[in-house]
């Protein structure tokens, strides 16, 4: 039996006992392995071009998720383009050869059944004398009523081609049939917007994909300006914070939620860093904001962006990342880790996962004694986060999966080291698929996979949705429909079984399972 000394530590017979050995066991509720996880579809919902599992809500009892379709050849359109050989999926060289009509699709639980619900038209091109897709992804999802709204409706924010009109808010009643609102005053360079954020009464959202210059850009809207309306039908919306909150070097707001009663919103800033700012939201808009975090939380540039926030256990819990998955090309910023913070309301910080550094605010160290990207240089952002029942889950993006196209000589000196003592295949194949990763109280973490639940093309976590019938867990996966393999010492296309978003549903083992429709 231990002893326990006057300062009230416990002792034995060969010292005092570890801290982590004296907490108390972890709650049940919630916790899942990667045993309780099951697929509920596979290959894009039967069509690898449905590489993103982009947007996910739950509405009316049942699950919706929108797609981005054709995404890994909508790379070669990006400035600049990546400096991969062989392309990793077989596709045209006029990406509107592809099918990229946006999709969602609609899932019930009672008889495991997933249906298409929308499709998006095809419209004529801009610039060219063909029909061109719409939208070719839904990138955001939230229930909300405004005052025009009979009942809480389903919103989404969309992805529109350069050949499209700029996006659009779409909007559905019962989930079925989906009617065009008015979008922000933004101008035509905005292709896409991401986060539709709920926060007293309004809805808010910012654009975060632009082509201004003829050059297209993820993660770099044409401002960094939060709009918000309170009644979107009306097509009223308002800016509801000062332009790069004063800092012209917020190239956008990225992601938002809310925590303590404030809107918190995390911004791009790949010159030093990104910053957090908050809001009460008092008065309407626009509103009076507080940074909170600076300089990347005194990391700089390699905390890059905001890419994920979560509220657990009353405090505010920060992902990080690069964009581009770990390495900004434009910027030449990368490749690092992402990184975990935690937040309070009083605005202290402190860092859960990643590097120990002196900050103005004293020294910070892990601590769950992982570095970043939990210890593994491929976890290029901590992509997403849900509670559910007692524990966080975070889900992370790999970039180990595109070692194979990636020419040697960029490779870091860390993955060097790593090729040659483990190998290609074995980095691949074990570090290639996303991370899931679990805790109850932000130090301790247990992995639930390390390799995308066994598909290596499962490059990263997109989604979650915590619901009464289990955790849902929804992919990014680019490399669909068919990849490109290396067979006896060249290149070939293969059709991929493995390769476009998966969607699973974890539960526990004991849970009934419904037959599959």
């Amino acid at each position: 039996m231990a002893a326990v000394s006057e300062s009230g530590i416990e002792g034995g017979p060969f010292g005092p006992v570890s801290p982590l050995r004296r907490r108390p066991p972890a709650p049940q509720n919630g916790r899942l392995d990667e045993a309780d996880f099951r697929l509920t579809c596979d290959s894009g919902f039967g069509d690898g071009w449905n590489s993103y599992a982009h947007s996910m809500a739950w509405f009316e009892g049942r699950l919706y998720v929108g797609t981005t379709r054709a995404t890994m050849p909508g790379m070669k359109l990006l400035f600049p383009p990546p400096d991969i050989k062989p392309w990793p999926v077989e596709s045209p060289d006029d990406i509107y050869d592809i099918d990229r009509r946006v999709q969602v699709w609609r899932y019930t639980p009672e008889i495991d059944r997933w249906d298409l619900v929308y499709r998006a038209p095809e419209v004529p091109g801009r610039t060219v004398k063909r029909l061109v897709p719409r939208y070719v992804g839904m990138r955001g999802m939230t229930v909300f009523q405004g005052p025009t709204d009979a009942k809480p409706c389903l919103y989404m924010s969309t992805w529109a081609p350069a050949q499209a009109e700029p996006p659009d808010i779409l909007r559905s009643e019962d989930g079925v049939e989906y009617t065009v609102v008015k979008r922000p005053p933004w101008d035509p360079s905005v292709r896409s917007f991401r986060t539709l954020q709920v926060f007293k009464g309004r809805v808010h959202t910012s654009p975060t994909g632009s082509n201004r210059g003829g050059k297209a850009q993820e993660c770099v809207g044409s401002e960094a300006v939060i709009y918000c309306s309170d009644d979107l039908q009306t097509g009223i919306w308002q800016a509801s914070n000062p332009e790069s909150f004063g800092n012209p070097r917020n190239l956008t707001v990225f992601e938002m939620v809310e925590f303590n009663d404030h809107l918190y919103a995390g911004t791009v800033n790949p010159f030093t860093g990104f910053e957090l700012w908050k809001t009460r939201g008092d008065g309407g808009p626009p509103y009076q904001w507080t940074r909170v975090l600076q300089r990347g939380a005194w990391r700089g540039p390699f905390n890059e962006v905001v890419v994920s926030l979560c509220e657990f256990n009353g405090a505010l819990i920060v992902g990080t990342g690069i964009v581009n998955g770990g390495y900004h090309r434009a910027f030449k910023l990368g490749p690092a880790a992402a990184e975990i913070l935690r937040v309070y309301p009083d605005d202290s910080w402190e860092i859960l996962v990643g590097q120990s550094r002196v900050t103005p605010d004293g020294l910070k160290v892990p601590l769950s004694g992982y570095s970043a990207g939990f210890d593994n240089l491929f976890n290029g952002y901590v992509w997403r986060m849900c509670v559910h029942g007692d524990y966080l889950y975070a889900g992370t993006f790999s970039w180990a999966n595109s070692l194979p196209y990636l020419p040697a000589d960029k490779w870091p000196e860390d993955v060097l080291k790593m090729m040659k003592h483990w190998g290609l295949e074995h980095l691949t194949r074990n570090f290639g698929g996303f991370g899931l990763w679990r805790t109850h109280d932000g130090i301790r973490w247990d992995c639930v996979t390390a390799s995308g639940f066994g598909n290596k093309y499962n490059w990263g976590v997109r989604n979650f949705a915590s619901t009464e019938h289990g955790l849902f867990v929804a992919s990014a996966n680019p490399f669909g429909p068919r990849v490109a393999v290396q067979q006896d010492g060249e290149w070939k296309y293969v059709d991929n079984n493995r390769g476009g978003c998966e969607v699973f549903l974890g539960a526990p083992r004991a849970a009934s399972v419904p037959p599959r429709s």
